[in-house]
C-alpha cells in the first residue's frame, strides 16, 4: 500500500508519494494535473474513494467536504460560501 498527499494549488493538482511510516513526508512528485482536473464525485465503498486522473484514492471521511469545496472553487464557485476574513 502507498501512501499519498493530494494537494491542490491555483494551478494545479499534485499528487505527491509520501514515506511508509511518515505520510506527511513528500519524497517525490507522483503525478500533477491541471487545475481544472475534478477530484469527485465522491464514492463510498465503504471508506470515501475519488478518482485523480486514471487513479483511485481512498481518504478518511473528515476530508470529504475539503475535497467538495476544491471542486466547488472551480467548476460550481456560486455554491462556496462567502469568505469571512476577505481581509486577510
Amino acid at each position: 500500500m502507498a501512501n499519498f498527499l493530494i494537494v491542490v494549488t491555483d494551478r494545479s493538482v499534485s499528487v505527491l508519494a509520501t514515506r511508509m511510516l511518515r505520510s506527511d513526508r513528500p519524497v517525490s512528485l507522483y503525478a500533477a494535473f491541471p487545475r481544472a482536473t475534478r477530484l469527485g464525485p465522491i464514492t463510498m465503498a465503504p471508506s470515501p474513494v475519488i478518482q485523480v486522473g486514471e487513479m483511485f484514492f481512498e481518504f478518511d471521511e473528515e476530508y470529504a467536504a475539503v475535497v467538495a469545496a476544491a471542486d466547488a472553487e472551480v467548476f460550481d464557485p456560486e455554491l462556496l460560501p462567502l469568505d469571512p476574513l476577505p481581509e486577510l
